[in-house]
Parts: structure tokens; sequence; C-alpha cells
């Protein structure tokens, strides 16, 4: 598993909340795949991390 560091958690919760329409579905893997093609996420982010951003946001 890699490490996500809170600096890249922070980002990748900002790029998700400022294109939440972008991202309407919650499905950690297609969200991922996503992100990785655009470059904004590196491809050792896993899916269970992404997951745990995903769950933070919807709390808030």
């Amino acid at each position: 598993m890699s490490c996500l560091t809170r600096n890249m958690q922070h980002q990748l919760s900002r790029y998700l909340q400022k294109n939440s329409d972008e991202f309407s579905s919650y499905d950690p893997e297609g969200i991922r795949t996503a992100l990785v093609s655009k470059g904004v996420c590196p491809s050792d982010v896993t899916t269970d991390q992404l997951s745990v951003i995903l769950k933070q946001l919807a709390s808030r």
C-alpha cells in the first residue's frame, strides 16, 4: 500500500469537492481511474485510500 501523505489527501479532497458534479457516482474505483488518467492522482494510490477520502467528504 502506498503512502498517502496528508498534503496529498488534502489536495485530492479539494479537487473532488471542486469537481463534485463530475464525480457524481460513489464508485471509488471509477473515480480513481478517472483521476489517474487526468494526472491528478498518482497511480499507486489505492481504491481503499480513495474510499476513505470520499467517506470523509460525505460526512462533512
